[in-house]
């Protein structure tokens, strides 16, 4: 199962980025899934078990008549009577193939190793809860990341690891809370950023590192500041699991009491 190495994996991560463990990966889902474009679930139309429905608009066209993957192969001896196909029209289409017109929600190419309720996949291995992974390993409750490892929480971020809730990324390492952004490292809760490293609370900057809200910091103080923060962070992780705010409404923030 792929759960345990999952679970592991989340545990790294958290210490990677906050400095210490979590644990109970799926107690998070709410706050992971915020902003994501998590799988929809559904029962098949043939056996009741659950399909995993993608967020794509094609996909939620067909909400009511998914199959899983490997009925699919079974469904496809059926036809229609000779008759029946020679009357077809577009008129009568919608009665007419009411017994074949199902559709597998699910896609899978490649090689792929521990994925579970994940809805497309290709070359991957070790992910849980979320859709499109490719090339992908050690990812949670994430939509599309593209060759990346440790990835939770995260929406469209392509060749990235250890990233924690963020989001239309590309090139990003050990940043939380960071969206819009490029060939950054160690960043938290930064949007529309390039080349920033070791920053926090950066926006529509540039080649910034030891910056907070877009200022150079001495180095000493910029780590004095993150440790107050981080330490913030994780105990209203370890108290609510989960953080009311994130990237995308910080004007929300208060103090956490």
């Amino acid at each position: 199962m792929a759960y345990p190495a999952i679970e592991k994996a989340f545990s790294s991560l958290a210490k990677v980025l906050l400095g210490r463990e979590l644990s109970d990966l799926d107690s998070y889902a709410e706050w992971l899934s915020r902003d994501v474009r998590m799988l929809t679930p559904q029962k098949s139309a043939l056996s009741g078990k659950t399909v995993y429905l993608s967020f794509f608009s094609f996909f939620q066209e067909t909400r009511g008549r998914v199959i899983k993957l490997d009925e699919g192969e079974e469904l496809g001896k059926k036809s229609l009577s000779l008759e029946s196909a020679r009357g077809l029209s577009l008129s009568n289409a919608a009665e007419m193939l009411r017994e074949i017109k199902l559709y597998a929600a699910e896609s899978v190419v490649g090689e792929n190793i521990e994925v579970e309720e994940v809805g497309q996949h290709g070359y991957s291995s070790f992910c849980y809860r979320g859709d499109a992974f490719v090339y992908s390993k050690y990812c949670a409750y994430s939509f599309w990341p593209r060759s990346g490892e440790y990835i939770f929480g995260s929406d469209f971020v392509f060749s990235s690891k250890f990233c924690l809730k963020c989001y239309s990324s590309v090139n990003i390492t050990r940043c939380f809370e960071v969206s819009h952004s490029v060939n950054c490292s160690d960043c938290y809760f930064c949007h529309n950023c390039e080349n920033v490293h070791d920053s926090m609370f950066c926006f529509n900057s540039k080649n910034l590192r030891h910056a907070v809200g877009n200022r150079e910091l001495p180095r000493e103080e910029y780590l004095e500041i993150k440790e107050r923060m981080l330490s913030q962070v994780y105990g209203m992780l370890q108290k609510e699991k989960g953080i009311p705010y994130g990237i995308f409404n910080l004007s929300e923030w208060k103090k956490n009491e």
